[in-house]
């Protein structure tokens, strides 16, 4: 490892810091690189990574060239920082991370944390490479995040729900507050309609200007202005998807759409369909093949996301879209609400009569694993009937799962949890390479398994 990245190793004993000040001095040391491209800035607690690459590639295929900043990764760092769908080479990344470790130290010292100095890279990346706009993905919340230095001309506000509570705020509208103060004065904000009367007020607070804040409402398929909406309203285009796209995915798409058409890119709104062909977001509803065995990824990480996914799941399962599980790897990080987070699961377990289940512990995340005796615990509390077997090593856990598979007719495994677990698995196949992370890919190295 170099000098510099063992450097960036350590910045990982500074945590998390929740202030804006450390990034704004060191911005200023490195000539201002975030303000030489406009920006497209996603917050949210479900969908906001999916919304942003969506965003990127159809401005990438309408020939802009686009930066997209995205976190945490599920294999190597450089992940976080693409152009055009690929993640920037290491070294790339180094060469940028050695002139922010040089003004870092510049007196008085002013230190960045791990994910502040990815923030600083992406900004020197993306001015270095010339690009046309960046699509920026916050971190955690959104007011206090780094990224919301950025020049953005377009913010956009994906599905809410209550995660990260110590940090963010005990209710819905608390972590509206937070995540909708990205809005910028003057500029366009979109948000999906949440009946939280708290957070939908949180929301409209943060908008100075109602003319420029629309909400888009799934329950009526309309999207709508802040000041007028029982008047003013943009019909949503038919957006045709893949096959094996989700209801989930055509939110996305929806929210990408509608940000581009108001932000007046009007091309890039046209290639959205495009931009679902040649697609592929690592870890989230993927589907890979190992040993001729079908395994569904998915990093759900709180108890929407897991309800998301195993409707989604479900529903394909009905329609002969995508085969029943056989075996399920289960592991997350700590939950502010456990019971809620595995009863989705649960009922698949149950309505799919799964008869594996392998609970592991996700490795190098920010945050400890839950263990796998708990995990366990609360599965049998929820009357689980499924043989669990507790396999702390996530890449022992999924080897133990093809194990079964393969003696029972290659039956599908389904690997759910957190991005870490996710992560932890795709190094375990190989898919750990610049080629498996690049997100924008010709037709036929993006299709899904199915």
């Amino acid at each position: 490892m170099s000098e510099v990245r063992v450097w960036l190793q350590e910045l990982k004993t500074l945590g998390m810091r929740q202030n804006l000040e450390t990034t704004g001095v060191l911005l200023a040391r490195l000539e201002m690189p975030h303000l030489k491209f406009p920006s497209i800035h996603v917050a949210g607690s479900n969908g906001k990574g999916t919304t942003s690459v969506i965003i990127a590639n159809a401005l990438s295929l309408s020939g802009v060239n686009c930066g997209l900043f995205t976190s945490p990764h599920l294999c190597f760092v450089e992940e976080r920082v693409r152009v055009d769908g690929v993640p920037i080479s290491s070294q790339s990344f180094d060469l940028h991370l050695q002139r922010i470790r040089d003004v870092a130290q510049i007196k008085p010292v002013t230190m960045p944390t791990f994910y502040e100095a990815t923030f600083l890279v992406a900004m020197l990346a993306f001015a270095d490479a010339g690009v046309d706009r960046a699509v920026i993905e916050t971190g955690l919340g959104g007011r206090l995040d780094s990224t919301r230095m950025v020049h953005a001309d377009c913010c956009v506000l994906t599905e809410l729900a209550l995660e990260h509570t110590d940090v963010l705020g005990s209710t819905l509208g608390e972590i509206a507050a937070e995540k909708a103060a990205i809005a910028r004065p003057g500029e366009i904000f979109l948000a999906k309609w949440t009946y939280d009367n708290e957070a939908r007020k949180a929301i409209k607070d943060a908008v100075s200007d109602h003319s420029l804040g629309f909400w888009w409402r799934p329950d009526r398929a309309l999207i709508l202005r802040f000041d007028d909406a029982d008047e003013s309203h943009r019909p949503i285009p038919n957006i045709a998807m893949p096959s094996d796209w989700s209801p989930y995915h055509k939110e996305a798409s929806i929210l990408a759409h509608a940000a581009l058409t108001l932000l007046g890119c009007r091309e890039a709104a046209m290639m959205i369909p495009s931009a679902l062909l040649h697609t592929v977001w690592p870890g989230r509803v993927q589907w890979i093949e190992h040993h001729d065995v079908p395994i569904l990824l998915d990093a759900a990480h709180n108890p929407s996301g897991m309800e998301k996914m195993c409707n989604q799941l479900r529903l394909q399962m009905e329609s002969d879209e995508a085969p029943t599980p056989g075996v399920i790897v289960l592991g997350c990080t700590p939950q502010t609400d456990l019971v809620a987070f595995l009863n989705p699961i649960v009922e698949l377990i149950v309505e799919g009569e799964v008869e594996h289940i392998i609970v592991t512990e996700p490795k190098k995340g920010r945050r400890p694993a839950i263990s796998v005796t708990k995990l366990a615990n609360e599965l049998e509390s929820q009357g689980v009937s499924a043989a669990i077997e507790r396999i702390p090593d996530p890449n022992s856990a999924i080897h133990r799962a093809l194990e079964i598979s393969q003696q029972d007719a290659n039956i599908p495994i389904l690997a759910i949890g957190s991005l870490y677990l996710v992560g932890n698995l795709l190094k375990s196949f190989g898919l750990d390479t610049v080629e498996a992370m690049t997100t924008l890919r010709s037709s036929e190295d993006g299709k899904h398994w199915t």
